[in-house]
């Protein structure tokens, strides 16, 4: 790889804010450095996140995927803030289902690489199929 290629990133939080703000803060730390960041969540979470400095909005886009749908998951629910505690297996639930949208973002933007976080485990297989390298970026 060229040492000074700008990349192009991509990340994919969990579903809550305290996944989504501190990779927020790692797309942030990147864009600086001047890649390219494709911030990856749902329209609702997305709208519900910080402003970003104004120096980095031309590095750091957000790529709104809605959330298909899960019976017994209340409506407008994108977040784990949104439920109580007994459905968010039900937010999980939603979430596995935007791997077709994810396919079809990687496919179109094809991303040098990918972070992702401990409920999409299924990132890496499909990340493989476009050559996409990941990374679990675990919040603790």
């Amino acid at each position: 790889m060229e040492k000074n290629k700008n990349l192009h990133i991509a990340v994919f939080p969990w579903l809550a804010f305290g996944h989504m703000i501190p990779y927020l803060e790692l797309s942030k730390l990147i864009a600086q450095k001047g890649h390219t960041v494709s911030f990856i969540s749902t329209p609702r979470n997305i709208d519900r996140l910080p402003k970003l400095p104004s120096n980095l909005s031309q590095f750091l886009k957000f790529v709104k995927l809605p959330l298909p749908h899960v019976e017994k998951l209340p409506e407008n629910a994108e977040a784990t803030i949104d439920v109580p505690y007994e459905q968010v297996k039900y937010l999980k639930l939603a979430q596995d289902r935007l791997e077709e949208p994810m396919a079809k973002f990687l496919e179109d933007s094809a991303p040098d690489f990918i972070f992702f976080d401990f409920t999409s485990y299924w990132i890496p297989s499909l990340a493989s199929k476009f050559n996409i390298p990941t990374a679990y970026f675990s919040i603790l």
